[in-house]
């Protein structure tokens, strides 16, 4: 349905793009959008190119092919074109930002982390600039700065699950255990759907010996969270350590069905030596493996 409606909307953008003879900026972008959002990549970029001529003073064109090149994983020719935007419009907020996301792409944190301190000097409102700034400086391990950054996020939007997961991490990296801990659980009451939050408060309990409550947390984040392969294999692990091979032997048939990359975690885990010798173990593995390798 939601296709059908683009295609509508498609139409009638072409329509007004003809009759405007593609001389409208505002019209020729909004069909370009349309074309990028059904997957018609090409037609989009033949839009913004025209438009680059046309319109040489306006950076959303140049920003129209950048994404492109970007969602294309062309992360250096996306570079080239943010700055053609820049130079044309030096405080074009949505360039800075998305720069900045594609130099995090390729690693280079700290011209990344300029650049989102640019994109929030413009823009001191952008939530996620806050937030993916915190991100970078927890990766650097700047601590402190990467907590300054999620608590001005927070004031934007208030208890957000994401960046209250990211001060849980931070905390955690501190050495501040329990403060990392009510942190997770707030992102959890907040928002139950993100996995993550349940598999590193249960970590943090496992890590102070607390299996049963480790295994209460993470049981919860799989009954709220059933696709996520990762907690049904660290909840195995947790088993484990129990001595409940068999439940720990079903975690890993559940994790290895949704991804089968955990069998071979399993493999090499030493908290799942006992599972291994389980006497599915084997026959779960055969069968992955020809599910991987029909032909064999």
């Amino acid at each position: 349905m939601k296709k059908i409606v683009l295609y509508l909307k498609l139409g009638i953008a072409w329509v007004i793009n003809y009759i405007k003879d593609g001389k409208s900026l505002k019209h020729s972008l909004n069909l370009a959008l349309l074309y990028e959002q059904l997957g018609l990549i090409f037609r989009a970029a033949r839009i913004y190119h025209k438009n680059v001529n046309i319109f040489p003073d306006d950076p959303r064109s140049y920003y129209g092919i950048a994404i492109l090149y970007d969602n294309n994983k062309r992360y250096q020719d996306a570079i080239i074109w943010f700055k053609k935007a820049l130079a044309v419009d030096p405080k074009f907020v949505p360039a800075w930002f998305f720069i900045a996301n594609t130099y995090n792409e390729l690693n280079d944190k700290q011209v990344a982390l300029e650049c989102y301190k640019k994109t929030i000097e413009l823009s001191p409102k952008n939530f996620w600039a806050y937030n993916n700034a915190g991100s970078i400086c927890e990766e650097m391990d700047m601590n402190v700065e990467a907590l300054q950054y999620f608590r001005k996020a927070l004031e934007i939007i208030p208890k957000h699950h994401k960046v209250l997961f990211n001060m849980g991490v931070v905390f955690s990296k501190m050495g501040y255990e329990e403060k990392a801990q009510d942190y997770y659980w707030e992102s959890i009451r907040g928002y139950k759907k993100y996995p993550y939050s349940f598999l590193n408060l249960s970590i943090l309990y496992k890590d102070e010996e607390k299996l049963d409550r480790a295994i209460l947390v993470i049981s919860e984040g799989i009954r709220c969270n059933p696709s996520a392969s990762f907690l049904y294999y660290n909840r195995a692990c947790f088993l484990a350590m129990l001595g409940d091979t068999e439940e720990a032997f079903r975690d890993i048939v559940r994790a290895a069905q949704l991804n089968p990359v955990f069998l071979r975690y399993a493999e090499k885990d030493e908290e799942l030596e006992k599972v291994r010798k389980h006497p599915g173990y084997q026959v779960l593995k055969k069968h992955l493996e020809s599910k991987e390798n029909p032909d064999k």
